[in-house]
């Protein structure tokens, strides 16, 4: 092989890839493998819909402040062949104080930060709030905070969403609301706490 020949073979390389790339989608385009949307996709509801139910035992909240975190899996219907996709949901289960120390109440959150979509995180030193978050709760008490935008969260007090009271109120940084609540069940006779749904909405 003389080097005029080599020349043009290394020079054609690129002309040919470039014919591969536009050839590859005009045939997809022309014959997709994907196939036809089933039937009834249309009919889907609107709403997601858990994978399944999340369960701890009440022992995992031996005391107030004790606090377990989770995944949690919901479908989310789509207009696609698929029809749905999994969404996988960060957690967390907080116990906290009740009138009497034997009781068992709990806020139960989304992790997912309403304001820009950052994980938050449960911050039991009151010093790594002050220094890291720029928030020093009055009583020293655990609080949720993100890492992202210096939000913070007091599980303890409720602040107004839409008319109602709703917990985990925003005390600092520029989330706009509490974090999203899980739905849940005590069954104080099977010793049990059920996470089932998780509030509708995304960050705000």
């Amino acid at each position: 092989m003389n080097r005029r020949v080599f020349l043009k073979i290394i020079l054609g390389i690129p002309v040919l890839g470039a014919v591969v790339l536009f050839v590859s989608p005009l045939f997809r385009y022309l014959k997709p493998v994907a196939g036809p949307m089933p039937e009834g996709l249309v009919s889907l509801p609107l709403q997601p819909t858990k994978v399944h139910d999340i369960v701890f035992p009440l022992s995992a909240f031996a005391k107030p402040w004790d606090v377990q975190e989770f995944t949690f899996e919901q479908l989310n219907p789509e207009f696609t062949r698929q029809g749905a996709q999994v969404s996988r949901i960060p957690g967390y289960a907080l116990r906290i104080p009740g009138k009497d120390p034997s009781d068992y109440q709990f806020v139960v959150y989304s992790r997912i930060c309403p304001h820009m979509g950052c994980i938050f995180r449960y911050v039991t030193d009151p010093n790594e709030a002050a220094s890291g978050f720029n928030y020093r709760p009055p009583k020293g008490l655990p609080v949720f905070a993100c890492p992202c935008h210096l939000s913070v969260y007091d599980p303890l007090q409720t602040q107004d969403v839409g008319g109602k009271p709703v917990s985990g109120k925003v005390v600092s940084g520029p989330a706009p609301r509490p974090p999203r609540h899980f739905e849940f069940n005590v069954d104080m006779q099977k010793q049990t706490i059920t996470i089932s749904t998780l509030e509708r909405g995304g960050i705000a």
